[in-house]
């Protein structure tokens, strides 16, 4: 007879899941302009949490603001810790009322902290006969670890869950859960402010407690046994280590009520769906209704009612090509082996012309379906498909078009994509086609890992029955044919319309083909680079070994924060006063770190992390993406990510490679040619944001310096300071270079002066003169934050609008934070915009007069060519033409064209 489970109580550390949601997930914001992030991200990792550990009890528990019996006991206690970030504190009620509506317990408590609560809890499930599973990461709760008490810390994203048991435990620590707190209260705690045994680490700690037995033991015998420091430590500090005990053991007695009064609620189904459309969450209100006790049909049930079918004969492949042949426009969308479209294997097309209806046509059918005359499916259907007086729909069609290419079908007559439009009609609310469909039609897809798995366990479209996948697919179809009307609707009449018709659309098909071109790189000079990388950073590192004088791992922050702020006293050596903390420790990230160069074991360290992060960035992924068969990269592209309209970049990310280091540049070295012979061309707008800024801001001296092709950075510090131009010194020019890009980002004078390295009053000195030399330059400025205030939104030269609630919001630094994106998006969305025009007319030259040459990337306001040398003078002249003459300004667009083996020989 097999044993019965026992029930489970999931207890979650719902403090901790905010702080690491609050660092994991920065910059989101609701359409009422209130910061976001950190509750989607909290409200995503809980029900995560709740997926992979189902539990008849669950509760969150919570710190409170007041002082703890901690904090009586210890006045240092936690002294060192920062002050909650007020983004993050705005959203702690909203989380709290998240985890209501899906009908969970929540507990806190005054002069406790929410670990007491985990640990009291545990206590109480344990001795009720339950299974206690503690959601969070904090060594503390390793103490009450038992064969009925385990720990599951929330995973990170695409990582697997980790269970610590009492085994576990001991392995990490090397004590049993038994001896941990006594551990904790000799090893000290810097997070929490908590003075330990000076000179006991970890590994001593562990030691120390094997030999005697105990804490009170090591305190005992230890001063009469050991030697040296340790000996002389042991006797002078052995009630500092006592209080530690103390202020690191956990609470088990609580009064915390009946755990019957945990036990799950039914969720609030209307509340969840108002508090997620109050707070634009989409995508998460469909999870979050998930695991609730659905109101109608499933969506695989749904799916089945409707009108969706399965094409495995010659007669309903006939029937398909009649009838899109009579549609008059249809919508049409893929299923595939992969996220890859240059590597995706064609599963099936589905399509869609009439509400409810669409069809689905396998290419795994066994034995293979054939056309009425044995022709291959595609091919048969290959008249309509390339009719471009058929127009076609799709969502992110480009992937689409990608794959039927590489499968025999180059589809012309492309006229729609839903996730652009929608880009353009709704720039802030996510663009995927399960949160449109549930938005725009009341539709809840079938969610694709309930077909193909996730995780370990996830399958490829193509070993699943034709049935289930013929389902999912008619599904895609015909939620983008019904949400093409809507979202034609809602760009009818508007400025976006013009956008999307003439240049987001026409760009679709000119991305496709520079992504299927693709750009070649040199491995050979990759393997090189690695290995000279390799020998500098084991020269770096020995460098940081040596000034420290000790052996450690240099990418563990918990490792070298001790070493940095303890040991070397680097914030003594920079004259910095205040030490920023995380709660795991000393912040020792790049820019935590910044204040401090100079330091030489700062600066080597950070040039250690440079390059370590190029080769395993660049040097060494690289290579992992050539495609087997063209020996290419094909970098995609992306036009619904960014806000400004820029396009980005990914898998790889081809924008980002530095070029201000010689490392960053001898990586783009790597990026050749294609044919022998060729050349790369590299074609840059020249300071193409501040010429727009002279044009919007209608100043005349800055105008005037564009049009006269002056030194403009020089002219402005002439301006500023009141000299001839000829006596503008090289650090004058530097502060005026600063300003003149840093109003595009609303830089201020503390910025300023962080970056010149100046006094603050010096730096507001400089502001203000600059804006008496240039006033076109502030009336601008303030111009376009009233406009933006009074509008709720800001526009681009060609019409793109960006809202930018968050100019409402009560929290200053969110209200700051937006009026830098009111600033800067018209002139970065402008610039992008114009890019985007340039290429499109670029393409159409090149096809048109027959040129071999072909556009491979585009880095912001650079394009790259290959080019044969032989059209190399043609090539420059007509992307100088088309590039300069995009768009008439007040002051003249000037490209600058370079040309070489390679692509840093050609920048």
């Amino acid at each position: 007879m097999s044993e019965t489970k026992p029930p489970v109580l999931l207890v979650v550390d719902g403090t901790a899941l905010a702080f690491r949601a609050f660092f994991a997930v920065r910059g989101l914001t609701d359409s009422q302009g209130r910061p976001s992030g950190a509750l989607y991200g909290y409200l995503s990792s809980l029900l995560r949490v709740l997926d992979e550990h189902p539990a008849e009890r669950v509760v969150v528990a919570w710190d409170r603001p007041e002082p703890t019996f901690r904090h009586r006991l210890s006045a240092e206690y936690k002294a060192t810790r920062e002050r909650m970030d007020e983004d993050l504190a705005a959203q702690l009620p909203w989380m709290r009322e998240g985890t209501e509506l899906l009908g969970l317990a929540q507990l806190d408590q005054a002069g406790f902290e929410a670990d007491d609560i985990l640990a009291t809890l545990a206590a109480q499930g344990a001795d009720a006969g339950m299974q206690v599973k503690l959601c969070a990461g904090d060594k503390d709760l390793a103490q009450v670890v038992s064969e009925r008490v385990i720990m599951v810390p929330p995973p990170r994203r695409n990582e697997a869950s980790v269970v610590l048991g009492p085994p576990e435990i001991e392995e990490k620590f090397g004590v049993p859960p038994a001896q941990m707190a006594e551990w904790q209260a000799l090893v000290g705690d810097s997070s929490d402010n908590v003075a330990g045994m000076p000179g006991v680490g970890p590994k001593k700690a562990t030691i120390l407690l094997a030999k005697y037995g105990s804490l009170t033991a090591v305190l005992e015998r230890g001063p009469q046994e050991e030697k040296g420091k340790l000996r002389e430590n042991l006797e002078a500090y052995g009630d500092q280590v006592r209080a530690a005990l103390e202020l690191v053991t956990l609470r088990t007695d609580m009064e915390l009520g009946p755990l019957e009064a945990l036990d799950r609620s039914d969720p609030d189904l209307d509340g969840i769906r108002t508090f997620c459309d109050e707070h634009s969450f989409d995508s998460l209100m469909d999870r979050m209704l998930a695991g609730a006790e659905p109101s109608g049909p499933s969506p695989e049930e749904a799916a089945a009612a409707r009108d969706y079918r399965l094409v495995d004969t010659p007669e309903k492949l006939r029937a398909l090509r009649d009838g899109l042949a009579a549609s008059g426009g249809f919508a049409v969308d893929t299923e595939t082996t992969g996220l890859d479209p240059m590597r995706a294997l064609l599963v099936g097309v589905s399509f869609s012309w009439q509400d409810e209806v669409a069809w689905y046509l396998p290419m795994n059918l066994q034995p293979p379906l054939a056309g009425p005359d044995g022709e291959a499916p595609l091919d048969y259907l290959l008249p309509v498909l390339q009719d471009e007086a058929v127009p076609k729909f799709g969502q992110n069609l480009k992937y689409d078009a990608h794959v039927l290419a590489r499968h025999g079908a180059e589809v012309r007559g492309w006229e729609f994509d839903t996730m652009v439009a929608h880009f353009l009609a709704d720039p802030l609310s996510p663009h995927n086609l399960d949160a449109m469909a549930l938005r725009y039609l009341g539709l809840r897809k079938i969610a694709t890992e309930s077909l193909i798995g996730k995780g370990k366990e996830q399958t490829t479209m193509d070993l699943l029955p034709v049935e289930d996948v013929a389902r999912y697919a008619c599904e895609d179809a015909d939620a983008t044919w019904r949400l093409v009307a809507p979202l034609r609707a809602a760009l009818t009449g508007t400025e976006e319309e013009r956008l999307f018709r003439e240049v987001e659309m026409p760009l679709v098909d000119v991305l496709r083909r520079m992504e299927a071109n693709g750009v070649r790189v040199d491995q050979e000079r990759l393997a090189e680079m690695r290995k000279r990388l390799e020998r500098r950073e084991a020269e770096l590192e020995g460098r940081v070994h040596e000034l420290a004088g000790d052996v450690f791992n240099l990418n563990s922050p918990k490792q070298l924060g001790p070493v940095l702020f303890e040991k070397l006293q680097i914030q003594e050596q920079a004259g910095v006063k205040r030490v920023r903390k995380t709660k795991t420790g000393y912040a020792t990230s790049a820019p935590a770190l910044e204040p401090y160069h100079g330091v030489p074991i700062v600066d080597a360290l950070l040039e250690y992390r440079h390059l370590s992060k190029l080769r395993g960035t660049y040097v060494e992924a690289l290579p992992g993406y050539v495609h087997p068969q063209t020996g290419c990269i094909h970098t995609s592209f992306h036009q619904a990510v960014a806000s400004t309209g820029r396009l980005s970049s990914s898998d790889p990310n081809l924008q980002n490679i530095p070029i201000r280091t010689e490392a960053g540049r001898e990586i783009r070295r790597a990026f050749v040619p294609k044919e022998d012979g060729w050349l790369l061309v590299s074609a840059d707008y020249s300071q193409i944001e501040l010429r727009i800024v002279a044009h919007l801001a209608g100043d005349p001296a800055l105008a005037q310096a564009f049009r006269d092709g002056a030194d403009v950075h020089a002219r402005t510090a002439a301006l500023v300071f009141d000299v001839p131009q000829e006596e503008v010194t090289p650090e004058m020019r530097s502060r005026s270079k600063a300003i003149n890009f840093g109003i595009l980002y609303g830089m201020g004078p503390a910025r300023l002066s962080r970056e010149l390295k100046i006094s603050f009053a010096e730096a507001r000195k400089f502001i203000d003169a600059y804006f008496e030399a240039l006033p076109g330059v502030r009336g601008w400025l303030d111009a376009t934050l009233d406009q933006a205030r009074e509008e709720g939104e800001v526009r681009t030269l060609l019409g793109r609008r960006r809202p930018v609630p968050e100019l409402n919001s009560e929290d200053a630094r969110v209200r700051a934070s937006a009026e830098n994106v009111a600033v800067n998006t018209p002139v970065q969305g402008s610039a992008a915009d114009l890019i985007k025009v340039a290429m499109i007319r670029v393409d159409q030259r090149l096809r048109r007069e027959g040129l071999a040459a072909r556009m491979l990337l585009q880095v912001h306001d650079e394009l790259v060519f290959d080019c044969p040398r032989a059209e190399l003078e043609r090539l420059q002249a007509l992307v100088r033409e088309e590039m300069e003459g995009v768009w008439q300004l007040d002051v003249p667009l000037q490209v600058e064209i370079g040309h070489g083996p390679d692509w840093a020989s050609a920048h």
